[in-house]
């Protein structure tokens, strides 16, 4: 059965029921869908939870995932590295630090956020997250702050699953989202409730086309 991705991919919003009636147990979800694909494709859902640990978001890691051939990996996690960067100034900004050290890696992004004194760093002509992003910080409240953030990594993964039906992007783009409903599930339940719905509709409109 393994990379037979139109089977998988149709059986992901069954999958995703039957885990959420048992309470969402992201480790089960994604293990039983590691049984079902290849060990090539096993390799890049490692790359995806590897990314996700704050331990491992570092120059190395993110040097590594732009050279990845898979598409979502590359391209997800160079959204990352860049929302990460300008979200760490933003932060340090607000409570004194020092923003340098709370950066990861060094680019023209990177520069900006260090060099500006505008309040939304002047980012417009390095970053296309900049404006949303700035909107975002303004946020007072952390836990709207951290539900817009998530937002903009769900809609980021759906952008960049735009015209894939049945391939891994689609099983990574399905993970990355489980494990934001996962997230959510345990710090509010009605977001958590929420995003499970979305993300079964969705599943269930990929299979569709």
């Amino acid at each position: 059965m393994a990379n037979n991705y139109e089977f998988i991919i149709a059986g992901l919003p069954m999958m995703a029921l039957d885990f959420e009636s048992r309470e969402f147990r992201m480790d089960e979800l994604a293990g039983s869908i590691r049984q079902m694909v290849s060990q090539k494709d096993n390799r890049l859902i490692d790359w995806l939870f590897f990314g996700m640990e704050a331990k491992n978001m570092n120059p190395h890691f993110y040097r590594a995932a732009r050279k990845c051939k898979d598409s979502f990996i590359k391209g997800y996690y160079a959204f990352d590295w860049e929302i990460r960067n300008i979200i760490a100034a933003y932060n340090a900004r607000e409570y004194g630090h020092n923003i340098v050290t709370n950066l990861v890696g060094r680019s023209e992004l990177t520069d900006a956020l260090v060099s500006s004194k505008a309040e939304n760093f002047d980012l417009d002509s390095v970053s296309e997250y900049s404006a949303v992003l700035h909107k975002i910080m303004q946020l007072k409240n952390p836990l709207e702050r951290e539900q817009q953030i998530d937002k903009l990594r769900w809609d980021t993964a759906v952008q960049l699953t735009t015209f894939h039906y049945f391939d891994i992007d689609v099983i990574l783009a399905f993970l990355l989202k489980a494990s934001i409903v996962s997230r959510w599930a345990k710090l509010d339940k009605e977001t958590g409730s929420r995003l499970f719905k979305e993300l079964v509709q969705e599943v269930k409109g990929t299979y569709k086309a």
